[in-house]
């Protein structure tokens, strides 16, 4: 964002959490990146809350409203696996992405932006918070004419661990082009920070907002997130942004995919699809689990790593359910969106019936099908031809099949999905049962263990053979548009809260910031230092009043609500002492 054309401002928020006394406490961390310095700092909920109330107070013509934050602690409580709880964390906005929306509302407001009252919020005031200078030489405390003590910053020690920068362009070597689609670019990079090889995704903001694409960029951005150290799922490094583009930074497999494997061999040996199915499965069954229909299961989204195991990928057309997905009868949650593969189109999907995960399990029945013959069961010339098949012909098998084989098949290429195997919220499970998969040891597929019968040679590190020469061919280059060319401004911007760094997260889990021990179980206003009750006195103010049933109890608790002018609820957090 921007608070001005001659300075640039970004901000990032993460939400870590602490148990104190049973109780679950947020820990907000402020990343905020300027021309002249990036400041990291560390902020509670009552931290906001008393920056609001100070905003209301001294301008109280500013209409910038604070958002309700959700209590972590409230959230942990009779969670039972259903599906409506296992897939509530994923249906609503984070507290982070609100207090950062908030932070970014009044760096841009016009007087707000220039108070006093922001300065002394964004700036370092305990001892967990840290200013990286851009020209940062030594230790040495100076004071220049210009400079007033309430501003001053020291500079962090030399020997005290910093919280990595975020990734840019600027941090990546472009080696080849791996693959190719309608938004965007996937290319392979060199990390100048590693030396590590990366598979980088870049996705046009104009491509996705053209075609009102940006529920699913998003979707797929949050799963990438979530799932990121889940086994058989592509494991997202970093999420940064241009004006113009998406990146996103996944790991690098150097054995291409199944499409393009198929392409040389035209069809797998039974042994070979065995296995690939079963490691697919067991994807699958990663992201049902956590309340995730895949939609697009398909050859070239299948990768094959250095060791011969798969990874999916490319989740642009995956959704995550929430509980208002799930209908009051059978259980389970339902979408109606016509997406997917032509080839891989379940008919359910065709008919424009509601559907469920099953749909998932008849592109796995295509897709075994076709590892194992070299064609689609219901191929034809043209698409329509292709799903008037898939919704009145029968399935046929070619001689080379065995029994279980087209078993397995018919119970996955049912039409009906309720029929389908594999239906029901266990339906996985009997699909791993299935006789085709008695010789496959689940515990060894999910620990990865299972020796893969395909291991892909790979000459050197930068070898790209597996990929299609159509793609690696092609010129290693992303196009850096101007703001003016992309028509996207970094206020109205909706992909401002995508970033994401893995390593930041890895940094701020290690370096949780202390809190001070409980002193006494019957400690009051009257014990706390000077500072906290200037505070409790400045909430009292005109323009937001403690709600009197909470008054008694504020200092005891670590949660407490407070009213403010509009009737918002807030939590308000304070650390116990």
């Amino acid at each position: 964002m921007h608070s001005s054309k001659e300075e640039q401002i970004r901000i990032t928020i993460y939400e870590t959490t602490l148990t104190v006394q049973q109780n679950t406490l947020s820990v907000f961390h402020v990343i905020i990146q300027t021309p002249e310095q990036k400041v990291s700092l560390v902020r509670y909920p009552f931290d906001f809350v008393e920056f609001h109330q100070k905003i209301r107070f001294h301008f109280p013509k500013v209409k910038i409203s604070f958002p309700t934050l959700h209590n972590p602690s409230q959230q942990r409580v009779n969670k039972r696996r259903s599906i409506q709880h296992l897939l509530f964390p994923f249906s609503r906005k984070s507290n982070a992405e609100k207090l950062q929306k908030y932070l970014e509302r009044c760096f841009r407001h016009p007087v707000v932006s220039v108070s006093s009252i922001l300065r002394d919020f964004t700036r370092v005031q305990r001892d967990e918070d840290v200013v990286l200078m851009t020209q940062l030489t030594d230790t040495t405390l100076t004071l220049t004419a210009n400079q007033s003590t309430d501003r001053l910053v020291i500079p962090p020690k030399l020997n005290k661990q910093m919280p990595p920068l975020p990734a840019t362009m600027d941090d990546f070597n472009l080696i080849k082009v791996l693959g190719k689609g309608c938004m965007g670019k996937v290319l392979l990079v060199r990390s100048k920070r590693d030396d590590t090889l990366y598979a980088l995704k870049a996705i046009q903001k104009k491509w996705v907002l053209k075609q009102k694409e940006f529920a699913h960029t998003r979707a797929e951005r949050d799963i990438l997130v979530g799932l990121r150290n889940q086994s058989f799922i592509v494991h997202l490094h970093h999420v940064f942004q241009t004006p113009s583009t998406l990146f996103l930074l996944l790991d690098y497999h150097p054995g291409g995919d199944i499409a393009t494997q198929l392409s040389l061999m035209s069809k797998f040996t039974p042994e070979r699809t065995r296995f690939y199915a079963a490691e697919i499965v067991q994807g699958l069954n990663v992201l049902h689990s956590h309340g995730i229909i895949y939609r697009d299961l398909k050859p070239e989204n299948v990768l094959i790593q250095r060791d011969g195991h798969i990874v999916l990928t490319d989740f642009g057309l995956s959704k995550i359910f929430t509980a208002a997905d799930v209908d009051q009868e059978d259980g389970m949650p339902y979408t109606q969106t016509f997406c997917g593969t032509a080839e891989y189109l379940a008919p359910e999907v065709l008919l424009g019936e509601p559907y469920t995960f099953v749909v998932d399990f008849w592109s796995l029945g295509t897709l075994l099908f076709e590892m194992l013959a070299g064609i689609t069961p219901f191929w034809a010339e043209t698409h329509m031809d292709m799903y008037r098949r898939v919704i009145d012909d029968p399935l046929e098998f070619p001689p080379s099949f065995d029994q279980d084989t087209c078993s397995l098949l018919s119970g996955l290429l049912k039409k009906e999905a309720c029929m389908r195997l594999g239906w029901g919220h266990d339906g996985i499970e009997y699909i791993k049962a299935h006789p085709y998969f008695e010789r496959i040891d689940w515990d060894l597929v999910a620990k990865r263990q299972l020796e893969p019968p395909f291991v892909p040679v790979i000459k050197n590190e930068q070898d790209c053979s597996h990929f299609d020469d159509v793609f690696t061919s092609m010129p290693v280059r992303i196009s850096q548009d101007s703001r003016e060319q992309d028509g996207v401004q970094p206020i109205l911007d909706p992909f401002v809260s995508f970033d994401y760094d893995s390593l930041l997260i890895e940094f701020q889990q290690n370096n949780k910031p202390r809190l001070r021990k409980r002193q006494s179980a019957s400690m009051t206003a009257e014990h706390i230092d000077d500072d906290r009750a200037n505070k409790k006195r400045q909430l009292r103010r005109r323009d937001g009043k403690l709600n009197p049933s909470m008054t008694s109890t504020l200092n005891n608790s670590v949660y407490s609500a407070l009213t403010v002018e509009n009737h918002q609820q807030v939590l308000l957090i304070q650390p116990t002492l």
